[in-house]
């Protein structure tokens, strides 16, 4: 052989390595203990995702969990919706659910600051927080709305798509209808021909240990705190308790549970049971003056349960008789907590004037 010759056959081999060939190794030396990266064959074609093992530890030592399973391996995209996202990881085929192999829910991490946008990789789950088993989602827009908690929570992005965007614009492209497994047959969101997502496999290597030491310790800070919060807003409600104290003359009586209650009108009535109906009139405010409900404002007293309120309002309310004027101040646990309402921030203290005219 000529010494060109030779020469073009090691050229053709250098160009070789550096071409299709080394894909794998390519996607591999991307990756990186807490980012790792896996690839999804679909019967559309191949997405690479990255995950963030960093930023959601125990969302993605889920995620490969079920991949090294093989659990993923000839489930389906079972819900397509052209503007918002396709969804995956959890129905056969024949559109039944798949429960062989289904793990416990996990931790929703939603506040890890990664956002539902075109591309990311999210788990699906009811409305309750931490209900997210096998499921996942890719966002074929930008999402805003679901980075919003509500309930508590919002909805955890976990990694993004690196390539194969195409694919995912393809599964988010084909065609849907409705069908009677799924939905109840509704909605047009199940793909006409199965979308199959042949395998799921990790490229490179993913650290399991550092991750979920990594999520105890986030859990740990977090809770942390929390209760350095709690306990500074337990430090701003018995400011205000002293202050309602000096402004009405009266003396707040504390319950072991954390209520505090000043008694403004003495009335000389039954007191409710908590399975009782009763009939008050109230106003609440924020700890900063903010009025954010009241029944003298729509001229009309408020009936309901006793056991379908808050149970602050349980407790509280249960502590008068028919004809008292209470204060209540109530801590968030015993509020809204975390979850707020839309006039009400998370994690407020709520002081109301409660007057209990009947019990029904």
């Amino acid at each position: 052989m000529t010494r060109l010759s030779v020469t073009l056959v090691a050229l053709a081999a250098t160009v070789s390595m550096l071409s299709g060939n080394t894909q794998a190794e390519d996607d591999t030396t991307k990756s990186d203990p807490l980012h790792p990266r896996v690839k999804m064959e679909t019967t559309l074609g191949d997405i690479v995702l990255e995950l963030d093992a960093e930023k959601a530890p125990i969302t993605v030592a889920n995620f490969v969990q079920y991949a090294e399973d093989k659990y993923y391996d000839g489930t389906i995209f079972h819900r397509v919706i052209k503007t918002f996202m396709i969804q995956g990881g959890g129905f056969t085929p024949d559109v039944e659910e798949k429960t062989e192999g289904l793990r416990a829910p996990i931790k929703n991490e939603w506040d890890n600051g990664l956002k539902n946008v075109t591309g990311s990789i999210a788990m699906a789950r009811t409305r309750v927080p931490d209900s997210a088993t096998s499921q996942f989602y890719i966002n074929v827009v930008d999402n805003a709305n679901l980075d919003t908690p509500r309930g508590g929570a919002a909805y955890c992005v976990f990694g993004k798509v690196v390539e194969g965007m195409d694919v995912v614009e393809k599964i988010r492209d084909t065609a849907v209808d409705v069908h009677p497994k799924y939905g109840g047959g509704r909605s047009p969101v199940v793909p006409t021909e199965p979308v199959v997502i042949k395998s799921v496999n990790l490229l490179g290597e993913f650290d399991r240990d550092k991750a979920m030491a990594q999520a105890e310790n986030k859990a740990k800070a977090a809770e942390e705190a929390k209760e350095k919060a709690k306990a500074e807003q337990r430090t701003k409600m018995s400011e205000h308790v002293a202050k309602f104290e000096a402004e009405t003359g009266k003396k707040a009586v504390w319950t072991d549970s954390g209520i505090a209650y000043l008694i403004l009108n003495e009335g000389d009535g039954a007191t409710p049971n908590a399975t009782d109906t009763v009939q008050v009139h109230y106003t609440g405010w924020l700890l900063d003056g903010t009025k954010f409900d009241s029944s003298l404002d729509r001229g009309q007293p408020a009936t309901f349960p006793l056991n379908r309120v808050i149970q602050g309002w349980t407790e509280g309310v249960g502590l008068m008789k028919v004809g008292s004027k209470h204060k209540l101040v109530i801590p968030p646990e015993l509020a809204y907590g975390e979850a707020g309402r839309p006039s009400i921030p998370p994690n407020s203290t709520l002081v109301f004037d409660v007057e209990l005219l009947a019990i029904q």
